[in-house]
Order: structure tokens, then sequence, then C-alpha cells
């Protein structure tokens, strides 16, 4: 045995691995390929190609360090085989071989495949959004991925690849035997052996760590070019995954630091949120999230009702695109030509449940932070709770959902905060027809929130936040629904897939939803509750179907509309206010509607009212921040930022070198995040 089992058994075994580890490493280099294909925008890479080269060269440094980490185990394992000199455990160490390469190998590709889905609707690897697919309604995510067709090219694609894989796997496995000998090493002297392993060793660990710099390769060195897209190029998926479920970890954990996440000095964090006009005054941290309404006898007297509607998808684009050839909003343009509608204004992030937080709670989503509504937190009220100042004034409070009030527990944390009604999908009947993958169709909580206005059995004053849900993939329309003219103008087809710009059923769900909201707002408007009624409506998030953006476009990607229908006698108060440009975010919408609803109403909240503010600040969680004329895209990994000047005319951003000004809205979003933060973790 040991003149069999020798050094040269050992080195040959690394050799004969270096096959298929080619393979794979080609294998990914094609998958970056056809993932530059499908997701580039042509018309601005095309500028770009040393910057692209650059991308895959880095791409290489990523998927090398990938299989480093992989064959660790295998070189810890051989050399093991080598010290202890045991043909049994060799054989044990082959048949490892194969059970591993042919299980992580496939794995791998299968975690490419599962982050090119995610990119489609995001725009972006791994994030710890993925986990929405268990925290969300799992079994509607299933139906929807299994409705489009790319889903099954994927599965047949991976099925195939995966074979050749474990074809290969058992192939390698065959040649791992005595006889096999690529290098013949019995003459080397021993030194010379031993400076071979620490070389296999070296490479090993040089490959895994891939860098000779300070830091070991991480998704900061994914910076490599001013465009987005390439940045996201060169990164092998699996990185992202790593560190996000390392901050899935810290987060159940509970021991994510904001303030050193954001590399924020909190020193001068008054002064540096006393950048917005509105907080000047403020002489302690308390003054920016504990307001007071103006007395309004008016109000007192004659308390409205307050119906806030947040739409599934009403994204800003297709609205500010809205004409006679692509008439998304059919009827509801006129109460939108006639009402007041805010279009600087910002979702809390990309998915429904920040929109819900962020406006139930008046706080901005933070960054790195586990939903509320899936920890413990959610079951206890919280002083910014939207329906504590209603319910201190008298209102009964109501929370319908078109969906299952189970997602998210929605059901246990609205009744924490307060609400006195709470309906979804399952205390609503709906034939067949009138439900879609996630709830009931729009039309259906619509005539809910017109039978709760109406309901003469409820002498209080009526508070109803709403949450549709219709407007969600896979879109589902009535066949009998008789569409305007949907002809996609050019410059939303190229925000689109191929595929989504053929869905026929994407636009008409869209403007269905839109023209049924728009019949509610005419019965109110037409109905006794009109001059006493106040109405208000904005979208969850934009269509995720408009994600194919460019930085210049980072505004609209992330816009939703804010229309206010408010009662003549109401208006009273906002005396000349003419500043509809002003920025906001979801975040403001409950102070606007307090300062019109309620008269000397204290409540918290980091958002501010539309009407009394000449000058605002909008911001969201994935750091997109803008304020008059300057915006600020902000990137957690690295804590580096990108400056823009907006263009309030076309909505768009052009980047621009950073001013003063662009500091001070860097400060100002650190300052407002670590102050939530803070806020939230210390008042509970």
């Amino acid at each position: 045995m040991e003149e069999r089992f020798n050094f040269n058994l050992i080195l040959n075994s690394f050799l004969i691995l270096i096959p298929i580890n080619l393979f794979i490493m080609a294998a990914m280099t094609v998958y970056r390929f056809i993932f530059f294909l499908f997701f580039a925008d042509f018309a601005t890479v095309s500028t770009m190609k040393l910057y692209i080269l650059k991308a895959f060269w880095m791409g290489c440094r990523f998927d090398l360090s990938i299989l480093a980490y992989v064959n660790a185990p295998i070189t810890l394992l051989l050399l093991v085989c080598f010290i202890l000199q045991s043909d049994i455990f060799f054989k044990s160490v082959i048949t490892f071989i194969k059970y591993y390469y042919s299980l992580i190998f496939p794995l791998i590709f299968l975690l490419f495949f599962i982050d090119s889905g995610f990119y489609i609707y995001f725009k972006d690897h791994y994030n710890l959004m993925i986990f929405g697919f268990f925290e969300d309604d799992t079994l509607a995510l299933l139906k929807t991925m299994f409705v489009d067709y790319r889903f099954w090219l994927a599965v047949i694609v991976f099925i195939f690849l995966a074979y050749i894989i474990i074809k290969f796997v058992k192939f390698t496995v065959k040649t791992l035997t005595y006889n096999e000998r690529i290098v013949n090493t019995l003459y080397w002297k021993k030194s010379k052996k031993f400076i071979v392993m620490i070389i296999i060793i070296a490479l090993n660990f040089i490959a895994a760590r891939g860098s000779f710099s300070m830091f070991p390769l991480g998704l900061f060195y994914s910076q490599i070019s001013p465009d987005q897209f390439i940045n996201k190029l060169c990164v092998n998926p699996i990185h992202p995954l790593a560190d996000t479920i390392y901050l899935k970890i810290k987060n159940l954990n509970n021991s994510i630091d904001l303030k050193e996440s954001l590399k924020y000095d909190d020193k001068n964090i008054l002064e540096d949120l006393k950048y917005l006009p509105a907080y000047q005054s403020a002489i302690d941290l308390s003054d920016i999230y504990t307001k007071h309404t103006k007395e309004n006898k008016h109000v007192e007297k004659n308390k409205p009702n307050v119906i806030l509607i947040v739409m599934e998808g009403f994204g800003e684009v297709p609205v500010l695109n809205n004409n006679k050839k692509f008439n998304v909003l059919g009827e509801l343009k006129a109460h939108f030509d006639k009402d007041i509608v805010f279009y600087n204004f910002l979702a809390a992030g990309f998915i429904t449940i920040h929109a819900i937080e962020s406006i139930t709670l008046n706080i901005p989503q933070r960054p790195f932070v586990n939903q509320i509504t899936q920890s413990q937190d959610a079951y206890k009220m919280f002083a910014g709770s939207m329906a504590r100042p209603y319910k201190n004034a008298g209102y009964r409070a109501s929370a319908l959902y078109g969906g299952s009030m189970t997602w998210r527990d929605l059901e246990g944390f609205f009744k924490a905060q307060g609400f006195d009604d709470i309906i979804g999908e399952g205390n609503i009947k709906a034939e067949a027809k009138d439900r879609h993958s996630w709830g009931i169709n729009d039309d259906k909580l619509f005539e809910l929130i017109r039978n709760q206005l109406f309901n003469d059995e409820i002498q209080e004053p009526k508070f109803i936040f709403a949450i549709t849900t219709q407007t969600h993939p896979p879109y589902k329309v009535s066949p009998e629904y008789e569409p305007l003219p949907l002809e996609t103008p050019a410059n939303i087809a190229k925000m689109m897939s191929i595929k989504d710009l053929h869905n026929e059923n994407l636009f008409k769900v869209y403007q269905s939803t839109n023209r049924e909201l728009a019949k509610l707002i005419s019965d109110i408007k037409k109905s006794t509750f009109a001059d006493n009624t106040i109405i208000a409506v904005t979208g969850d998030h934009n269509l995720r179907e408009l994600s194919n953006v460019t930085p210049e476009e980072y505004f609209l990607r992330y816009a939703v509309p804010f229309y206010l229908y408010i009662p003549e006698k109401l208006k009273e108060s906002l005396n000349s206010f003419n500043n509809f440009s002003v920025f906001g975010s979801q975040m403001d919408i409950m102070p606007t509607l307090y300062g019109l609803s309620l008269s000397s109403a204290d409540y918290v909240s980091f958002g501010n009212d539309l009407f009394t503010t000449q000058e605002n600040i909008a911001l969201n969680v994935d750091g997109l921040v803008l304020k008059n004329n300057i915006a600020i895209k902000y990137n957690f990994i690295d804590g580096s930022f990108v400056s823009f000047i907006f263009d309030n005319k076309n909505k768009k951003l052009t980047q621009v070198s950073p001013t003063q000004e662009h500091q001070k809205l860097v400060n100002y979003y650190k300052a407002v995040m670590l102050l939530t933060d803070e806020t939230f973790n210390n008042k509970k």
C-alpha cells in the first residue's frame, strides 16, 4: 500500500478534477453572456465596450472565487488522504466527491436561474426581498410563475444542464483511480513535493479570497463602471445571496447596526435634519417626529370622512403617458384634471409591504431590517399608528384588503394599530369570476368601500384604509371587458421585456381598475357624502414590468401619483397653496390627511403635511432622495452616492458632479434613517 498510495496519486487526483471545474467556469461565463444579451440596454452599453470586457474579466474572478470555496473541502480531504495513507478513506473521499459535485454544481446553476427570475422583476441580484417568496403569499407566487413560459423554459434548460454536469462528474470519478497518471512524481524530492502541496493550498486560498488587496473579493469590487447594469453583470449571484443570508441572520438576531452600516457620525444629526426647512426651528430630536395639526373650527363641528386607497401597481409612468391612444386612466382622468395630484411622489420601496408599513406607521422604510409585520413588534400599537389620531378624535377606523388578511399577518398588525373593522377577501362574498390569484377584483373591494361609507348605522365619522390587489401578475381581466385604446408608447415599451410587452392583459387590468376607481369617486361625489369626504389615492409601487430603466429614469422607477379629492369647504384651510410640485413620499400621506381632517391633533410621524411646507424631501428604502431640483442615489454596499439634477418637466435625472447640496442631502438621508431606527428600537 505504501508503494501505491503515494504523492503521485494525490497530485494526479487534483489534476483530474481540473477539467470539470473548467467546464463549470465556462458554463458560468456562458450564463453571464446570456444574461448580458437578455438584460442589456444596447443603446446605452454600446459605447462602453472596455467596461463590458472588464465586467467579464471581473466576473471570472467572482466565479473562480465560488469554485475555490466549493473545492476547499475536497482539497482538505485529499490532503488528509495523503497524511493517513488509507485506501478505504481515499475510496470514501472519491464517493463523497461524486455526490458532492453532483449536488453542488447543479445547485449553483439552480441559484443562477432563480436569480435571473428575480432580476426580471427587481432589476437586481438577490437581496432581502427574496425572502418575500416565503413571507408573501407563496401559493399565489407559484401560480404566477407557472403561467410564465420563461419559467418552464428555464426548468428545461436547467434539467438538461444538470444532466450534463452529472454525466461529467461520473466520468471524472471513474478516472480517480490508482492507474491514472498525468504527472509522474516518483523521483521528486520530498522538498519539491512539499512545495507543490503548499502551492495547491495557496492557490485554493487565493482563488477563494479573489484579491491581493486588504479586503477579499466582495460586492464593493463590482463598481467598475458608470453603468449600473455593467456593474451587476460582473457579479456572481452566489455572492449577493450569501450577503443577503448574512443580513437576514443578523436581522433575526436584531444585530444590524444601521449606524455602522450607514457609516454615519450622528453627533450632528439634528443639524443634518435641519437641512429640511420644516425642521429649522427644532430644538431637540423629538421635535422632528412629534407634530400637531392646526386648529380648524369647521372640522371640529363637521368631522370629514377620510378614505385612503392604495392601488396595487399604480405606477406613475403610465399616468404621465396617458393619451387617447394609450388611455390607461379612462374616466379617472377627469378626476385627476379637476382635483389635486402630487406627481413628485415616491413609493417607500418596490414591494407592497414597504408601502403598507410606511403609510400605516408614518415612517420611512429602513434598509437592512426585517419587515415589522414579520416580527413580534407587529402586535404592538406604535405611537405613529395611522389610525391613532382618528381614534382619539372619535372616528371608526376600517382596514380593507383585497387579498387575504393572513398575508404577512396583516390582520394581527392592523388590530394592534387600533382598527375597528379588519376585512379581507375571506370576509367578502365573491364568485370565481370576481377573483384572481391574489384575492378579489378591485370593483368588489370598491363596493365594500361604498358599503362602509354609506352605512347609516355607523354614527361616527369614518376613516377607511383600503388596499387593492388586482393589478398583479398574472393579470386577470374579465373576458367581457371592452378596453379603451392601449397602444403602448415607445418610451414605455423600452422599459419592458419583450414578453411583458406582449402581455395584452397588463395594461387592460391597469386601465380597468382605474376606471372602477373612477366610478367609486364619481359615486361619492354625487352622494350626500360629497361635501364631507376626503378621498386619497396612491400606488403601493410602480408596475414591476417597467423596470428596465436607465439612471436618468431612477425617479420614474419608483414614482407613484398621490391623488386627493378635497371638498370645497375643506379647501379653504389650504389658503393660497399651489406648490403641487413639492416632493413627497408615502410617509407624508397621513400627515397631509391629518392636516385636512383633524383639528388641534397630536400625532407622531417622520413625514410632513405637504400643504404646509414649500420644500420637502422625498426618499425611499433604496437610497433615492430628491429635493427641489437635486437628487442622489445612495449605495448601501460601499457608502458611495451618485449626484443628479432633476427635471420637473420630464421627471428625469441628469448625472452631475456632487455639490455641497448633494452632500447635505446624503447627510439628511442618513440622519432620518438613523433617527427612525433609534426611535423605533427605543420607543416601541
